[in-house]
């Protein structure tokens, strides 16, 4: 089953730069995790310290906002959950529901960590691929900022 396992790693952003042999090392040393549907994998605040990857089934996020439950996201098979988690400590965004009988790679900040310490090459290059979604994230930020200060001048 790790050969399938790795399948779903190749193509995440976030091991773009890992070797074979690294994504296989990552995929025999992750956990699995299953969950039945309807049933809360995490809730909205908890403490974050791995990456969620769906093999099988799907997840449902949810989001209170002004006292509501709202839909944020669905995903599927090859989706990572928790990215961030990953690599610094982080609160849960959302809460996340098992639509159907859901089971996941569990990879933990402690073995990325390792990881990363024993391919310093690897460790460089994901930081090239952080600095760039750091900054599309601002771009993201100040574009939001401007709309919003020009839509609050309209009157």
């Amino acid at each position: 089953m790790m050969g399938s396992e790795v399948d779903f790693l190749r193509p995440l952003p976030v091991f773009a730069n890992f070797g074979e042999d690294l994504l296989k090392l990552i995929a025999f040393s992750a956990s699995r995790q299953s969950h039945e549907a309807g049933s809360v994998i995490f809730k909205e605040g908890d403490m974050a310290d791995s990456g969620l990857l769906v093999t099988e089934g799907s997840v449902l996020m949810t989001e209170m906002i002004d006292g509501e439950e709202v839909e944020r996201a669905i995903y599927g098979p090859g989706a990572l959950i928790g990215e961030l988690a990953l690599l610094t400590p982080t609160e849960r965004p959302a809460t996340a529901i098992a639509r159907a009988d859901t089971k996941f790679m569990v990879i933990t900040r402690e073995l990325m960590r390792r990881v990363l310490e024993e391919y310093p090459q690897t460790a460089h290059q994901l930081q090239g691929y952080l600095r760039e979604k750091l900054s599309g994230f601002n771009d993201e930020l100040q574009s939001s900022a401007i709309h919003a200060s020009t839509l609050g001048s309209v009157n």
